[in-house]
């Protein structure tokens, strides 16, 4: 490798209350193949007390094959957003060239890094690269071969739960690269702003990707670049309240005045179908909560100032977006025959139908 053309990589882990993963991760670390002077690792300790920052005092004389290890305590959680927020920036202002986002969950292949890295030399116009996300306890499924995004704002993984042997053999673009596993360039970033610390935690990697393909870059998944992924589905009420608040936010954000009116009517059915789901699963008020939050002034002087920005940074119309997007949920944590026996061929016929008006 020559280590005089390799970029200056800053690997970002925010943790919050995820202490006993940290040892496995670091250890995967301390065995990555990449030039020590070019290499720095920052974990964002969002969580005070949970046990991170002793498991990452150990971990600096693991962590040998790194030019710097920097511990962030910002004694507050700053949420997934703000935590890597903190650490990109200081990246920057250290002539940082690109940043990984990695989940604190992971461990990591020893040339996850050098394989991302070559897409964005081999392929013009990329944004963001990410890696093939392997479920850690049964590395034979795929937890993600790209994350998919839904032309109603939804997101979910690409592949989850699928046996390895579906996992495409060349890169390919997709919707979105979920933040468990992504390397950005911060030149894109600096285009295309950093992750939206309004959205707090879900959906804010979903809505930098398509900041990504709104400002006419790619994000494109690597199979050679492999993370484990310990991953755990969470049903929590919380979630539910942060997922609907974030998808209203990223609709509304991203999608032009006239094609958010020809999304209209396919928002409002999905919505009202929603609405009765939260009221079976239990999470009716939360839904509530999510879109209460739209009724207060500083919420919409926080979108058109999101929409401006759009405005700013727009090379590519919606017509080509949705052309990325999906209309179906195929997520295997969500999957019900509901969702396939009705939600995704009404959901097709809307898809259609908007993509032949807006062309």
């Amino acid at each position: 490798m020559d280590s005089e053309n390799q970029p200056m990589v800053d690997i970002i882990i925010v943790s919050w209350n995820h202490a006993k993963f940290l040892p496995a991760l670091f250890e995967s670390l301390s065995k990555v193949n990449y030039p020590k002077s070019f290499l720095r690792v920052h974990l964002v300790i969002n969580k005070d007390g949970d046990g991170s920052f002793e498991v990452a005092q150990s971990a600096k004389t693991l962590l040998t094959n790194v030019n710097e290890f920097i511990i962030h305590e910002p004694h507050a959680n700053l949420g997934f957003s703000g935590g890597n927020n903190l650490a990109i920036t200081w990246s920057a202002q250290r002539d940082g060239e690109f940043v990984y986002l990695l989940n604190p969950d992971t461990t990591v292949d020893p040339d996850f890094l050098n394989n991302a890295i070559k897409i964005f030399n081999k392929y013009p116009r990329v944004g963001s690269v990410q890696s093939l996300l392997l479920r850690g306890n049964t590395p034979e499924y795929i937890n993600s071969i790209g994350n998919k995004l839904h032309f109603l704002g939804f997101g979910y993984c690409g592949g989850d739960m699928q046996d390895i042997s579906h996992v495409p053999t060349e890169p390919q673009e997709i919707g979105y690269s979920s933040g468990a596993g992504v390397l950005i360039s911060q030149k894109v970033l600096s285009e295309v702003g950093l992750l939206d610390e309004t959205l707090f935690s879900y959906h804010e990697d979903l809505d930098l990707g398509w900041r990504i393909m709104l400002a006419g870059y790619k994000n494109i998944f690597a199979p050679d670049s492999v993370v484990y992924h310990f991953y755990e589905f969470s049903r929590s009420i919380q979630k539910w309240m942060l997922m609907e608040r974030n998808r209203w936010i990223v609709v509304l954000k991203n999608y032009s005045f006239f094609t958010l009116l020809i999304l209209l009517p396919s928002l409002i059915a999905t919505d009202a179908a929603i609405w009765t789901f939260s009221l079976k699963g239990g999470w009716f008020w939360q839904k509530v909560k999510a879109m209460s939050w739209f009724l207060k002034p500083s919420s919409w002087k926080y979108i058109i100032n999101g929409r401006l920005h759009i405005k700013q940074i727009r090379k590519v119309s919606d017509a080509n977006i949705l052309s990325i997007m999906t209309y179906k949920i195929e997520y295997q944590e969500l999957r019900s025959g509901l969702a396939e026996k009705i939600a995704n061929p009404f959901w097709k016929a809307l898809y259609t139908a908007t993509r032949i008006i807006i062309k």
